[in-house]
């Protein structure tokens, strides 16, 4: 449970957003694009392994990425994930929520 609480926003900044307060979160980072999003650590194309399922050994699909930045058009304004995956064994487009190993990780 700790390594979930760890990709979570610290209390103060959960406290100001209940409040209604505006509050510089995620941090900026010093690799940002042209829109103001940070680096990715995978690109198009690349080979990577996708968490769908909650078993730590069987909850992942080989994949490879096919957009970064994706976004959908009912999606909150400014609301992006970090990738867009076509996965190996069906096909199907999914899309990682996040930059990190316990959602997305390079094929082993």
């Amino acid at each position: 449970l700790n390594h979930v609480r760890e990709q979570f926003p610290p209390d103060d900044v959960l406290v100001k957003w209940h409040k209604g307060e505006e509050v510089d979160w995620p941090p900026s980072y010093d690799g940002m694009d042209d829109r103001g999003l940070p680096d990715l650590r995978f690109e198009v194309g690349q080979k990577v392994e996708c968490r769908v399922g909650p078993d730590d050994i069987t909850g992942w699909a080989k994949g490879v990425v096919k957009q970064l930045w994706y976004r959908e058009s009912d999606w909150a304004e400014g609301s992006y994930a970090p990738y867009k995956v076509m996965l190996d064994d069906n096909k199907a487009e999914i899309f990682a929520p996040g930059d990190v190993d316990m959602v997305i990780r390079a094929q082993k």
